[in-house]
């Protein structure tokens, strides 16, 4: 039952909430907590009305697993949290969307970085952005999960933030004319160099993940974490002389969406690609464009 309950959130949720709760704790919260005892917690931390909304998820979810009624479902602190909301705003830091021209310079070779390396990223960068992948979604792709075919290849998802009960969907990468930039040409390229990699110890995930780390010795040693998406990223863009304020692993999602809506894609076309449930979404995600780009007047006058 332990494990169900557990398996009802995903693990990087309860791994938030538990460093949620530590802080509550750490501020002399407790649990069972009183209303008057969150409330006050709320007002004196320094955090985004954001981070604040997830923390107080945490103190429920602390409460109903113990079988206790949840004080953050009282008037005062839904009220409290209103009113920082309302005074510190909810704007919220968007990652920097890249474009196909700066991604482009992303994946060229760099001498400092071995073959496999560069073979590696230029394959993981591109179908990232072809994609509309998270980085979590990247980052848990198995070599089983890719299919070619004649018109390019088709990537299998089985698990995504929108769908934790593995309904699974496949996202299609087309082939570019550009060789440079062809997601389905690199990851094919990179498919050929990571059947070759040898494996440090005995790990299982190194053996079947789509990307793996590559250590100093050309071995592959586990798969590649979300997190080191952005890592990467960062490096190359520093590495090319190009600027990382903004950018993260995000920034290719939101790269592909502000792209294909400047290129004229319909919006459920975009959702398909990027997996993304309503167009409110999609409109959050197209970013960088000027106030006369795309203009609504400019089509009529």
């Amino acid at each position: 039952m332990r494990y169900y309950l557990q398996a009802s959130l995903a693990s990087n949720t309860l791994k938030a909430y538990a460093s949620d709760l530590k802080r509550f704790k750490a501020s002399g919260g407790t649990i069972p907590a009183t209303a008057e005892q969150v409330a006050g917690y709320l007002a004196a931390a320094e955090l985004k009305p954001s981070t604040l909304a997830r923390q107080l998820a945490a103190i429920s979810y602390a409460h109903e697993m113990r079988g206790l009624v949840s004080p953050t479902r009282s008037a005062l602190v839904r009220r409290t949290l209103k009113g920082i909301r309302r005074a510190k705003g909810v704007a919220q830091k968007q990652a920097s969307p890249i474009a196909p021209s700066m991604l482009r310079r992303v994946v060229r070779p760099l001498r400092c970085l071995s073959a496999m390396q560069n073979e590696r990223d230029a394959a993981l960068f591109l179908l990232a952005f072809a994609g509309g992948f998270r980085r979590s979604e990247i980052g848990a792709l198995q070599v089983g999960d890719v299919e070619f075919t004649s018109r390019g290849v088709l990537i299998r998802l089985k698990r995504s933030k929108t769908d934790q009960v593995q309904r699974g969907r496949e996202v299609a990468i087309p082939r570019s004319p550009d060789v440079a930039q062809c997601p389905v040409r690199a990851l094919r390229r990179w498919l050929i160099t990571r059947s070759s990699l040898p494996t440090r110890g005995r790990s299982s995930s190194a053996a079947s993940s789509l990307f793996c780390r590559i250590d100093r010795h050309g071995y592959a040693c586990g798969a590649l974490s979300g997190a080191s998406v952005g890592w990467l990223l960062r490096k190359r863009l520093a590495l090319h002389a190009l600027p990382t304020d903004g950018y993260s692993a995000h920034s290719l999602r939101a790269g592909l969406v502000t792209s294909a809506f400047k290129a004229g894609a319909p919006i459920w076309a975009i959702q398909r690609q990027t997996g993304q449930r309503s167009e409110s979404t999609v409109h959050r995600y197209i970013r960088g464009l000027n106030a006369f780009e795309c203009n609504a007047a400019a089509r009529v006058l």
